[in-house]
């Protein structure tokens, strides 16, 4: 990854911190995952970690950035933010901008980071393949849990040396409405929104995407989706 999603992030909190217009509720990075932990996890995996991923995990553990437009804040959402027990996923509308990028551990083996085994299920076509759905779920693994509605998530593919990802939205179980990206493209897109959640939701969202193109960077498109308020900063 030419992308140092690290340093761009540690930019982005400064300039919310320094933007009258904001309020930065939560910036955490934790510390990089080491060499040994990422080959052990492999390891426990079964399949090497696309290089993009493996890069952005040797700069960081896991990271969280919260913030709020101060014009949406009032009494209530102040006391809903101050309530919210530390480490846990936000509620949707929470947060006007949110990034969580979960741990490797996490993302490999939490089973509460893939979607839940459906009792009825039907087919679910994905990049060529039919799968069933439970199939397909076993598949997935929430990457960026941006709130409790949405989580950016990896469809992991054994075989390709980069995996896709799709945005899950309905409380992180609809994976048939979302444009695909891959890593680096997205993390690009996320800086260059400022973590906007409506922003992703307006790039990402979109009934069967994941049968076009995938998504790549596109400065112009990624601006369109910032309030003048914040592009003129």
């Amino acid at each position: 990854m030419s992308f140092d999603f690290r340093a761009a992030l540690d930019v982005l909190a400064r300039r919310i911190e320094q933007n009258p217009m904001l309020e930065l509720f939560s910036f955490e990075v934790c510390a990089p995952v080491s060499e040994e932990a990422i080959k052990d996890a492999e390891a426990r995996f079964g399949a090497p970690l696309p290089a993009p991923l493996r890069r952005l995990y040797r700069t960081l553990g896991s990271a969280t950035l919260q913030w709020c437009f101060r014009s949406s804040l009032d009494e209530q959402n102040r006391q809903q933010i101050s309530e919210k027990p530390p480490n846990t996923i936000a509620e949707h509308g929470l947060f006007d901008g949110s990034i969580g990028i979960a741990s490797l551990e996490n993302v490999l083996f939490n089973p509460e980071y893939t979607p839940l085994q459906l009792e009825y299920e039907s087919e679910f076509i994905f990049d060529g393949t039919v799968y069933g759905d439970n199939e397909f779920c076993r598949m997935v693994r929430h990457f960026d849990t941006v709130d409790d509605c949405y989580a950016m998530s990896f469809i992991v593919q054994p075989d390709r040396t980069d995996w896709k990802m799709m945005l899950l939205g309905d409380y992180w179980i609809e994976y048939d409405y979302s444009r695909v990206a891959y890593l680096e493209d997205y993390l690009r897109y996320v800086i260059a929104t400022w973590g906007l959640v409506d922003a992703r939701e307006e790039l990402f969202s979109e009934y069967r995407g994941d049968l076009r193109e995938p998504l790549r960077f596109d400065p112009d498109l990624a601006a369109a989706r910032v309030p003048t308020i914040l592009s003129a900063m």
